[in-house]
Parts: C-alpha cells; structure tokens; sequence
C-alpha cells in the first residue's frame, strides 16, 4: 500500500510530459505557418516584375527592352 505519498515525483514528470508535448506542438505549428507565408515561390516572381517596372520608370530600359523582360517573366523566362 502506497497510500498518499506514493506517486512521489509522478506528477512533476506528468506536467512535464504534457509541456513537452505542447512545445512540440507549437514548433509544428511556427514551421508550419512559417513554410506558408513562403508560398510557392510567387513573391519573387513579383518581386522581379517590381524591379523591372521601377527600371523602367526610371529610365533605365526603353520600352521595347520593358516589353520583350515583363513577357520572359511572366512566361517564367521560357522565352
């Protein structure tokens, strides 16, 4: 018979199981969250579309040499 004391440190380690279990959940969840906000790969796509209209805003590029860079990128450079 153990009565009363028996379980000791049982529940110490119990608690500690179950933040153990939740901490790993939480880390599922940030890598989960942090992979999607990355998405397929679309951002830099825009991003490249963004610095070549800010190019050819500011003169860098005329129209033709704009027209011929936006359609490889929009094309995903197959051009």
């Amino acid at each position: 018979m153990m009565g009363w004391g028996g379980m000791g440190f049982g529940w110490f380690f119990g608690l500690l199981n179950m933040l153990l279990v939740l901490a790993l959940l939480g880390l599922l969840l940030y890598l989960g969250l942090r992979a999607w906000e990355r998405g397929s790969g679309e951002p830099r796509k825009d991003a490249a579309l963004e610095a070549l209209r800010l190019r050819y805003a500011r003169g860098e590029l005329d129209e033709e040499t704009y027209r011929r860079l936006r359609k490889e990128l929009e094309q995903g450079g197959e051009a």
